[in-house]
């Protein structure tokens, strides 16, 4: 299958909120946050009354898994349901397959060595119905590879070519398709990696029993100058390379599908916005993210202040659906500063919700994300003056007739849990510590429990977290 990119390019970000809020759910005006310690907890809860539904869920850590290769020892983790097989990146080069069937007793069940001659490994999804997972490895300027392993033995099953540095892979509900982002980073003052682009895997012949030929398509990114709500007048977060959207600069980074497997969501982080693709017409839509606006701490002294008005670019990395396909939430990191000043603020700071056909805008968490990890005594002040408590990943499921979303904060080494049932407010409702720089998020559902699975790429560990009525 070969599809061409269409070039349709929507900018439409709507700036009123969506005004459907379902009638059942009633939020406090005043938020409350409330902690509890216990020797391996410390939880942060908003005060809600949820008509007609259970008290809020709790979120209790259950496990550790250590990778025993310390820093960089675990970075971006996928997991699949219906056995609990999870796969785990380090830098070091290898895939850790994991058995988390038990979820609190991780077991490790064979560690995967990766070719590295086109870079370390990046990003890891393991196929929904097959014996294997897919790697994709790569660096600043240079074609990358993606690669299938086999789950039971780590036999290499195939491999092909990506674009310029892939940073993400994942693959359909339906197994059939794999979207690769290729992020194409800058590799130097002045320089550019090439350009940003989509890797588009047919996996409809590839069942894993053996040895096979992926069929590869290459999806160019075209400029995008001109589109409204992306951002302007910037450069990545090193200083090194001008964003201004031209195709050069466009950075894709993390990839989601809508659930029937038709189309793939990508964020384009440094540019501030979310390209999708049509799996069927090979079509490309992009919308701009537009700014948030809400109270933060600026400043890097005297505590957690939220006594500014930050104005920012979303600049997302995290990406997920909900179940019905009607919108997508983004976590809303930051990656770029503005090219007249050598540091300053910098990202969302911010959960999003926005409707999935149109790109308008529904609603965000503002400084819900700061206030918890402030109440949880784990804001990293020190980070106020850039981009704060930095939400990096997130995954979304429903649980007990909510839609949640579980988002990794990278600078408070924390997950958070919020309840986006009503799309135009979002709330923090729980919040607990894993360790250093959570980059992998991911829920686990056994049987009828809930689990948060996170890979703490600093601590080279695999938090696992249970979500507790």
């Amino acid at each position: 299958m070969r599809l061409n990119a269409a070039g349709r390019w929507n900018g439409t970000v709507a700036n009123a909120v969506h005004e459907s809020i379902s009638s059942e759910v009633h939020v406090k005006q005043r938020l409350s946050f409330q902690t509890a310690t216990t020797a391996a907890l410390l939880l942060v809860a908003v005060t809600m009354t949820v008509a007609g539904k259970p008290a809020l869920p709790t979120l209790v850590p259950v496990a550790v898994y250590d990778t025993g290769l310390g820093a960089n020892g675990a970075e971006i983790i996928s997991v699949r349901h219906t056995d609990g097989i999870a796969a785990i990146t380090n830098i070091a080069g290898n895939v850790d397959v994991l058995d988390l069937s038990d979820p609190s007793s991780p077991q490790l069940l064979l560690r995967v060595p990766i070719d590295t001659t086109t870079g370390a490994p990046n990003s890891v999804a393991v196929h929904p119905q097959h014996d294997y997972f897919l790697v994709v490895t790569g660096r600043a300027g240079l074609i990358g590879t993606v690669a299938a392993h086999r789950l039971t033995d780590g036999a290499l099953l195939g491999s092909a070519p990506t674009g310029i540095q892939p940073d993400s892979v994942n693959i359909a509900p339906n197994g059939q398709y794999a979207v690769i982002a290729n992020e194409a980073e800058s590799t130097g003052p002045g320089q550019n990696g090439g350009d940003g682009s989509l890797t588009l895997v047919d996996l409809s012949g590839f069942n894993g029993s053996g040895p096979g030929e992926f069929h590869v398509t290459q999806i160019p990114i075209p400029s995008l100058a001109g589109v409204p709500g992306l951002s302007s007048g910037r450069t990545d977060d090193l200083g090194l390379l001008a964003i201004d959207n031209s195709a050069p600069s466009v950075e894709p980074e993390s990839v989601a599908f809508s659930p029937n497997s038709r189309f793939a969501y990508v964020t384009l982080q440094e540019n501030n916005g979310v390209v999708r693709l049509d799996l069927h017409t090979g079509e490309l839509m992009v919308v701009g993210l537009g700014n948030v606006s809400h109270a933060a701490d600026l400043s890097t002294s005297g505590g957690y202040n939220p006594s500014s008005t930050l104005t920012a670019f979303r600049e997302p990395d995290g990406i997920a659906l909900d179940k019905t396909g009607r919108f997508f939430v983004t976590a809303d990191e930051g990656d770029t500063r503005n090219a007249a000043a050598a540091s300053g603020p910098r990202g969302g700071r911010t959960v999003s919700v926005f409707d999935a056909s149109s790109g308008a805008f529904l609603g965000d968490t503002g400084s819900q994300l700061d206030d918890a990890a402030a109440a949880a005594g784990r804001y990293p002040d020190s980070r106020s003056n850039r981009g704060g408590s930095e939400p990096e990943v997130l995954d979304l499921t429903e649980h007990r007739g909510r839609t949640i979303v579980a988002v990794g904060l990278e600078r408070a080494n924390a997950v958070a849990l919020i309840d986006v049932s009503a799309p135009a407010l979002p709330m923090v409702f729980a919040l607990a510590p894993v360790g250093l720089a959570p980059e992998g998020v991911k829920f686990l559902r056994r049987g009828d429990r809930l689990f948060v699975v996170s890979a703490n790429e600093a601590a080279g560990t695999v938090s696992v977290l249970e979500v507790i009525d």
